[in-house]
This record gives structure tokens, C-alpha cells and sequence, in this order.
């Protein structure tokens, strides 16, 4: 429990934690107040998040990438605003993307490669206005985009390669 005394940490990175079988967080790691950038990139054993992340309000960059065990994230994440970067790459078990998901407007890079299982993306796509790059590739089954995705008028980089089940792109 001293994890949430850490009141001045603004970065923490424990990215490839597969060998010390890391699965839970402590609790009072979510009041990390001044926290901006967390990488639990391929900690494979870690288990889905639970819905206290929302308490990490100045988080602008969260990476997850290769978190395999995974099938879907909490509904507190929609509380992250100032979030800039979400990385799932490789979250290969997510499913689905939380309802509150549309709620993070401040989002510019968005990575979901490799996200095999995801079913679909938010009708409410639309409302990431500062989404800029977007990772969707090997998303395979994923059939068809949202048809608001044409309202993502700061997009600048879109990768939707080898995506097998796309079957058309929306008209707008």
C-alpha cells in the first residue's frame, strides 16, 4: 500500500514484466495523482484492469500492449480525458471496448493491432475530433467500420491492413 505515496510520479514503466508473473496492481496504485504515462506493455500474466484505473486522472498515455489476458477494459476508462495514447496492440483476448469509450475526446493515437477478437468499433467513433493516428490492422474480426468514421476529420494516419473479414468501408 506505500505504491500510493508516490504522489509526485509522473512516469512508470513496468513493461515486460512476464517473468515476475506480475497479475495485480495494489489498490492505492490507482490515486497515483500526478500520474501522466504507464507502460504495462506485454505483462502477460497481468489480469484486466479494474474499474478504480478511472482514479488515475492525469493519465495521457497508457500502454497495454500484449496484455493477452484481457477480454475487456473497465467502464472507468471513459473518466481518462486528458488521455492523448491508448496502445492494445496485441491484446489479441479484447473483445469488446467499454461504452465510456466515446468519452475520450482528447485521444490522438489509437493502436488496436492484433486485436484479433474485437467485434467492433463504437457507433460513437466519430467523437474522437483529435484522433490522428489509428491503428486497425490485423483486427480480423472486425467485419465493417463505423458509418460516422468519415467524421474523423483529424486523421492523418490509418492503417487497416490485413484486416480479412472487412467487407466494405462506410460512404461517408
Amino acid at each position: 500500500e506505500s505504491f500510493g505515496k508516490l504522489t509526485a510520479l509522473q512516469w512508470l514503466d513496468l513493461s515486460y514484466c512476464s517473468r515476475c508473473e506480475l497479475q495485480r496492481l495494489p489498490e492505492s496504485f490507482y490515486g497515483l495523482p500526478a500520474l501522466q504515462t504507464l507502460n504495462l506493455s506485454y505483462c502477460r500474466q497481468l489480469q484486466p484492469l479494474p474499474e478504480s484505473l478511472g482514479g488515475l486522472t492525469a493519465l495521457q498515455h497508457l500502454f497495454l500492449a500484449g496484455c493477452s489476458q484481457f477480454e475487456s477494459l473497465p467502464e472507468s476508462l471513459g473518466q481518462l480525458s486528458l488521455l492523448q495514447s491508448l496502445v492494445l496492440d496485441g491484446c489479441n483476448q479484447l473483445r469488446l471496448l467499454p461504452e465510456s469509450f466515446s468519452r475520450l475526446t482528447a485521444l490522438q493515437r489509437l493502436d488496436l493491432k492484433l486485436c484479433k477478437q474485437l467485434q467492433s468499433l463504437p457507433e460513437s467513433f466519430s467523437q474522437f475530433t483529435a484522433l490522428t493516428h489509428l491503428k486497425l490492422n490485423k483486427c480480423n474480426s472486425i467485419t465493417q467500420l463505423p458509418m460516422s468514421f468519415g467524421q474523423l476529420t483529424a486523421l492523418q494516419w490509418l492503417d487497416l491492413s490485413q484486416n480479412s473479414q472487412l467487407t466494405s468501408l462506410p460512404t461517408s
